[in-house]
């Protein structure tokens, strides 16, 4: 060979070393794209699982195995994976499943349902996205990614109670306006002394919702979201406010949490007395008075005065209120009596709601 013909060769096998990559590049770049995806799938927060159709094998990575509660150590199952479905999705999840295996869709299977884990029992939202792949008119396999989206679902049911509460709070509004309205007519001598009561009732109705949303659940004085939830349903003047409500309790500083519930509580009672209760009469009372014991934060609204009450019938939202929802929410217990003298309503709640406290304060 001369050697023109070595160096043509030598430049061609250099070239060729130069323009095709190694196996060793191969899977370097291979290792590379494993390492992007999972860096994807992390800052998503997204796990993935594989489901053979062909084999009943079913593989899920760290995360979905997270979301399923439980951990390495237990082999994956189609069972377990199924299992951990909350009873109320199952039907749905099978529906779903069942659009994906037919040949005569797309294949995507998309749901979003509960799973409660295995080991730990936590309730867990999940948003299931998925792919069959199929082979002449058969499905052979199904690969997807599980998200945990449990804080959304969260807080799309907190927005939904909000609305609720919403609607609710505005019809209440609208009968408070109607009762006050009556009550002030009914006591006033003249148009002039309406306008001047009535107003000046509306005014207070406006300081009560301006006292909770300036304090942005932050907290409140109790005294203040007493006197703020209370005093649009009486005149203003304090002697009046005196007489037809007896107002006992320490000064305390409520936590934000106590101080949202135990408002709305308040305002639910204020707003039953004065349409319906014992503030609908002349004559009625309320005595509201709290107290700390025994580690305990106690608070008892009772009415006086006013029509003969019974139990109703059936419970509406300020009775769920009242009764349950606040109690819950404060880890704490609530009765709700309906005495024929008047409603009787009770809440205990453990005293580190209350942040701080002092001597009694008059209102």
């Amino acid at each position: 060979m001369s050697n023109g013909q070595r160096s043509m060769n030598l430049d061609a096998a250099s070239a060729q070393s130069v323009v095709a990559p190694t196996e060793t590049d191969a899977t370097k770049d291979q290792a590379y794209a494993l390492e992007r995806m999972q860096l994807a799938l992390d800052a998503g927060r997204t796990g993935v699982w594989d489901w053979n159709l062909i084999t009943g094998e079913v593989h899920l990575d760290a995360r979905v195995r997270q979301l399923w509660g439980f951990d390495d150590t237990t082999p994956a199952s189609l069972d377990i994976f199924r299992n951990a479905l909350h009873p109320q999705d199952r039907k749905r999840s099978r529906e779903a499943v069942e659009t994906a295996l037919d040949p005569e869709h797309d294949g995507d299977y998309e749901i979003e349902y509960r799973v409660i884990g295995l080991k730990d029992k936590v309730e867990r939202w999940v948003s299931i996205r998925g792919r069959t792949f199929f082979e002449n008119g058969r499905p052979i396999r199904i690969l997807g990614t599980a998200r945990d989206i449990t804080g959304r679902k969260q807080r799309e049911q907190h927005v939904r109670v909000l609305l609720r509460e919403l609607v609710h709070r505005s019809k209440n509004l609208l009968a408070v306006v109607q009762a006050m309205s009556r009550q002030t007519a009914a006591g006033s001598p003249s148009v002039e002394e309406f306008q001047r009561k009535f107003g000046a009732r509306l005014q207070a109705l406006s300081m009560a919702h301006d006292l909770l949303i300036s304090q942005d659940w932050r907290g409140a004085a109790m005294h203040d979201l007493v006197r703020a939830q209370m005093a649009y349903c009486l005149d203003v003047a304090k002697d009046d406010l005196a007489q037809r409500a007896l107002i006992e309790g320490p000064k305390l500083m409520l936590k934000p949490e106590a101080a949202q519930n135990i408002g709305l509580a308040l305002h639910e009672l204020a707003t039953n007395a004065l349409a319906y209760g014992a503030l609908s009469r002349p004559d009625g009372a309320v005595s509201l008075k709290w107290g700390l014991e025994d580690g305990r934060l106690n608070i008892e609204w009772r009415e006086s005065g006013g029509p003969s009450v019974a139990t109703p019938p059936r419970e509406g939202f300020g009775h769920k209120v009242v009764k349950r929802l606040v109690a819950l929410a404060l880890d704490g217990e609530a009765t709700l009596n309906f005495p024929p003298d008047g409603l009787v309503w009770t809440l205990s709640i453990p005293a580190s709601f209350a942040m701080t406290k002092a001597e009694p304060a008059p209102l």
